[in-house]
């Protein structure tokens, strides 16, 4: 199945072993439009491959972007 492109507001990582680019991405994307989303298991064309994650890697994850926001 393919879910469409990347754009401004979309970025598509293909495993969680780029959850660091990912962020980085998303931070970009916040930064500039204020919405947007990433998707794990998505090729470069837009191909769903699907990923298997752990709960552990959800919580490394979120302790990432976390570590990304700014209280203000």
């Amino acid at each position: 199945m393919v879910i469409g492109s990347e754009s401004e507001t979309v970025e598509f990582k293909l495993t969680t072993g780029e959850k660091n680019e990912a962020v980085e991405a998303m931070a970009a994307i916040l930064n500039k439009h204020c919405r947007g989303t990433v998707y794990f298991g998505v090729d470069d064309s837009g191909f769903v491959r699907g990923q298997q994650i752990s709960d552990s890697t959800k919580k490394d994850i979120s302790r990432i972007i976390k570590g990304y926001i700014k209280n203000n």
